[in-house]
């Protein structure tokens, strides 16, 4: 089997333009909004768009046979080839296409059209490629089929083996004899293991084998030690010659899931993480290695060591799960039959064999979703059988991994409140009707069906049921969905039960799309749209276990949102309340170093020390004790008038084989390099050595309309850029209104 890349040269035409670009690829990531669309707060208020990527298709011989993958796309649509259609694109993941030698001829087009629209989808997709796409030309006697190589490691006594399994494909009209060859590199390239077997196929046969490697000073994959071996498998001819080959990666990880909960490497584990969108709101749906990683370690630096994927995320995102050392729950489906988007039903193919191959090689996959926040789990469209289908397949594919089905407190129909004794009568809210249901456990009876199906129950922000559940069933649980608003209890509740193993807050990170009215961003997250924290970030940090953390946050005197910020004239001399989060048990709160108050935190004030004091600008500091004794110290000063700019990056190195960009982040400073919260001043930015991809800030509500240039908000910017690969440094250069401009220079290697 030959592979052609198709990532460069596709010629991209809308209704507003028609160019050439490279892959990944999202036509609305810099799009102008339209505030009056509907639906449009769901998607970010991108209006309804199409566009259309061709490409030429190498020429293949007259009985060759081919296999199309797009690794990720944005939007729904269909797949041409010479303006026949051999499928449809209906989710984020991967979609593989067959193509016949009947489509082809001398001269080959390929043609994806694809849509977008606020009422066909509940959250932002994008338009366009999200990661690559690639061709493979059967042309060899004998293929390894795509995706079929898995890798399962055991551990017996003291040696650790490497069981691969693929299908082979005899593509001749006779008996073929051939050697199947297995090496296992490690993470040097340096040969672990090798072991070969002969097989025999008959004309026209499709067969598994299976070979068992024994790894050498194996070395196991966690969150802490990242090691990852890669496995090679190649078709040898009588002769010696090579046939055909594939590889993959893969970590040595067990996994076992009990009534105590789940035991990864034999070690217990509770997973503690958040929602991640596959969406970006500098790179829209384009999903790049480098800002992949970049998401992840944000997260990581939080405390957490998963995060929740809803849809098959690209192969960029898996690889950096598996080298930041973040586990992934990933929900197969992103949806079942009744859609949360106005167009119920739409777009409902599902791929679960395909999208079970993406995903089992990789260490990090530790748990597998049917699909998020379902109404099927009520038996809604038959949903208990679809479940079972689903979660079966699942299994099929690979069994080394627990499966899970989510749901929350649906509000309930009138039939399903009869069925459970409910008397039918009219509800006037739909709080009095999911409170009439729980008068009569209608989440438990009508769930009932759809867990006893998997090996997990999801529980979406239902933590208050974790004790009852135990008591009732004694499942195992899982907090798909928890609230940032019940951090305290909801992460309390998971570390009491033992039949809990993990709690997902609701977002990590704010993405486009799903915000409130007239906001372009779902900013639930704990982390915002340029990567900065959020005060719930570091309480999440010193809830999940963080010691000698103190940090001051002041409620905003007009909107009560918490702020790490210092400059309230409007309010000089009035009282403000100020709350220190610290994994000390007592704060001492001090201005300009004269003793504003003593206040107990710990445990039992869930961590917060609460304090009233009169606004007079200055530096605020607090010290925080643990019995007794000095644990954390934190300022928070006055802000000057903005003078300069401060860049910093998340990593000066760019490879351009690896298809980095780089993250620039701007914070706008006083004289004294104290940011200034408050400045929004307009800021420019120029680029040498590379392209300027997005200039953001994290503000719900932006409103730019030069392409390169950007306010401040809350202070700060970010800066995305892609290297030009003819260049071995690229500089940005930052510029503001009445700013002292600054530059930041990165190291390119080709």
């Amino acid at each position: 089997m030959k592979s052609v890349e198709l990532n460069t040269n596709w010629k991209v035409v809308t209704e507003q333009a028609e160019y050439v670009t490279s892959l990944p690829h999202d036509v609305t990531a810099s799009a102008a909004r339209d505030y009056s669309c509907a639906f449009g707060q769901l998607n970010g208020y991108v209006p309804s768009a199409r566009a259309v990527f061709t490409h030429d298709l190498p020429k293949l011989t007259n009985d060759g046979i081919a296999e199309l993958i797009i690794l990720g796309s944005c939007g729904y649509g269909s797949v041409y080839v010479n303006e026949t259609a051999i499928g449809t694109i209906d989710c984020y993941g991967p979609a593989r296409f067959f193509i016949d030698s009947s489509l082809l001829c001398s001269h080959n087009t390929l043609k994806i059209d694809l849509v977008t629209s606020p009422e066909m989808s509940d959250k932002y997709i994008g338009l366009g490629i999200a990661d690559g796409v690639k061709l493979n030309i059967f042309d060899a006697p004998a293929e390894i089929l795509y995706n079929s190589l898995f890798v399962k490691t055991a551990t017996v006594g003291d040696k650790t083996y490497a069981d691969c399994s693929l299908f082979v494909y005899n593509n001749s009209d006779k008996t073929l004899k051939l050697t199947l060859d297995c090496t296992a590199l490690n993470m040097r390239g340096k040969r672990a293991g090798k072991k070969q077997r002969k097989i025999f196929l008959r004309a026209d046969q499709s067969k598994e084998f299976t070979v068992r490697v024994r790894l050498s000073n194996a070395y196991e994959w966690s969150t802490d030690d990242t090691y990852v071996y890669t496995m090679s498998a190649k078709l040898l001819s009588q002769t010696g010659e090579e046939v055909c080959a594939a590889a993959t990666r893969f970590g040595v990880v067990s996994r076992a899931l009990n009534s105590r909960g789940l035991y990864i490497n034999n070690n217990k584990t509770l997973m503690f993480g958040a929602y991640l969108s596959h969406a970006d709101a500098a790179l829209g749906g384009v999903s790049v290695y480098s800002n992949e990683v970049r998401r992840l370690t944000l997260l990581k630096e939080i405390g957490y060591n998963a995060v929740h994927f809803v849809g098959c995320p690209t192969t960029a995102a898996l690889d950096a799960c598996d080298d930041v050392g973040m586990l992934a729950f990933v929900d197969v489906c992103d949806r079942l039959i009744a859609h949360k988007a106005p167009l119920d039903g739409v777009f409902n193919t599902i791929a679960v064999d395909d999208t079970v191959k993406v995903l089992r090689n990789h260490p990090s996959v530790a748990l597998y979703g049917v699909a998020d926040d379902v109404p099927e789990c009520y038996n809604r469209n038959n949903g208990h059988e679809l479940i079972k289908m689903i979660a079966d397949g699942i299994k099929a594919t690979d069994d080394t991994r627990p499966v899970t089905v989510s749901a929350r407190e649906f509000v309930p129909t009138a039939l399903e409140l009869e069925k459970v004794g409910c008397k039918k009568y009219s509800m006037g809210s739909d709080a009095a009707a999911i409170s009439a249901g729980r008068e009569h456990d209608l989440f438990d009876k009508l769930t009932a069906g759809a867990f006893e199906l998997v090996d997990v129950c999801g529980f979406n922000y239902l933590d208050n049921m974790y004790e009852s559940e135990k008591a009732k069933r004694n499942r195992i649980v899982v907090g798909a969905r928890t609230s940032s608003l019940r951090a305290f209890e909801s992460l309390d509740a998971t570390e009491k039960n033992d039949s809990v193993i993990g709690d997902f807050n609701e977002c990590g990170i704010d993405y486009p799309g799903g915000g409130k009215l007239n906001e372009i961003l779902n900013t639930l997250g704990d982390i915002d749209a340029i990567g900065c924290e959020k005060p719930q970030a570091v309480y999440k940090r010193i809830l999940l276990g963080a010691r000698n953390v103190a940090y001051i946050t002041v409620s905003d005197p007009e909107t009560d949102e918490p702020v790490s910020m210092w400059n309230w004239p409007r309010h000089l001399g009035q009282r403000v309340n100020v709350k220190v989060y610290t994994s000390g048990d007592v704060v001492a709160l001090y201005l300009d170093g004269r003793l504003l108050g003593r206040k107990l935190a710990g445990k039992i004030n869930r961590h917060i020390a609460s304090f009233s004091v009169d606004y007079y600008p200055g530096t605020l500091e607090a010290v925080a004790y643990f019995k007794g004794v000095e644990c954390a110290r934190t300022s928070l000063k006055s802000a000057g008038s903005p003078k300069t700019v401060r860049l910093s990056a998340f990593d000066k190195n760019l490879s351009v084989a690896r298809g980095d960009f780089g993250f620039v982040t701007v914070e706008v400073c006083d004289k004294d390099g104290t940011l200034v919260p408050y400045a929004m001043r307009n800021l420019t930015a120029s680029v040498t050595g590379g392209e300027l991809v997005a200039f953001i800030n994290a503000d719900p509500m932006l409103r730019k309309t030069d392409f390169d240039t950007c306010p401040a908000f809350n202070g700060r910017a970010l800066a995305v850029i892609r290297p030009d690969p003819a260049e071995n440094k690229a500089v940005v250069k930052i510029s503001g209104d009445g700013l002292s401009s600054n530059r930041i220079s990165f190291k390119i290697k080709n």
